[in-house]
């Protein structure tokens, strides 16, 4: 055997070896008021039902150009379950046609969310979403809008900034949507 060999025999050895490590233990930092590890999230059934609202908001159905159409959206939601939540909100659309005057829309909207593992390991924190919207105008009591319900994916973490796209399902050409398409873009989130 050549003492190349043998070297490398030693080295291939000497790699397969695991050693043990012997560390200072964790250094653990409490928070006044924390119960247990910080980094575990509360199950919700131990919630209060105060514990469990959520106070947000945000602007929704963006589109700029013929039709020019926004609004904004305060809302509130309930952790049901870890991975769900439910919620009501109200929603103020300004929707305009180039050459037709504008209209001023409030509506309300039931929603929900759900937080999918498989989901969020594909995209980070994300969700499925789900809402119905209905809308009267506020300038033209004769007008009719079609009610939006709306499917699609949010990417955000429970409390904080999100980003939901969304497709309305009951978007048509023929019909007055409160949105200038069938894809709506929502941009808003918990904050309380």
């Amino acid at each position: 055997m050549s003492m190349k060999s043998i070297v490398l025999f030693f080295a291939i050895l000497m790699s397969s070896v695991s050693f043990h490590c012997f560390a200072q233990d964790p250094v653990v930092i409490s928070e006044e008021g924390a119960q247990g590890d910080l980094d575990e999230e509360v199950d919700v059934s131990e919630l209060t039902f105060r514990e469990r609202l959520l106070l947000g908001g945000g602007i929704s159905g963006l589109s700029f150009g013929n039709p020019t159409s926004i609004g904004v959206s305060p809302m509130l939601g309930y952790m049901a379950t870890n991975t769900t939540i439910v919620g009501v909100g109200a929603t103020y659309q300004y929707f305009g046609y180039r050459g037709f005057p504008a209209s001023n829309l409030f509506g309300q909207r039931a929603f929900v969310r759900q937080y999918v593992p498989a989901l969020s390991q594909l995209l980070g924190q994300s969700f499925l979403t789900a809402q119905v919207e209905n809308f009267n105008d506020m300038s033209n009591s004769y007008a009719s809008y079609s009610n939006p319900v709306l499917v699609g994916i949010g990417i955000g973490s429970k409390l904080g900034i999100n980003l939901n796209i969304m497709y309305d399902l009951n978007y048509s050409e023929t019909k007055t949507s409160p949105y200038g398409s069938a894809i709506v873009v929502q941009v808003g989130g918990f904050f309380f």
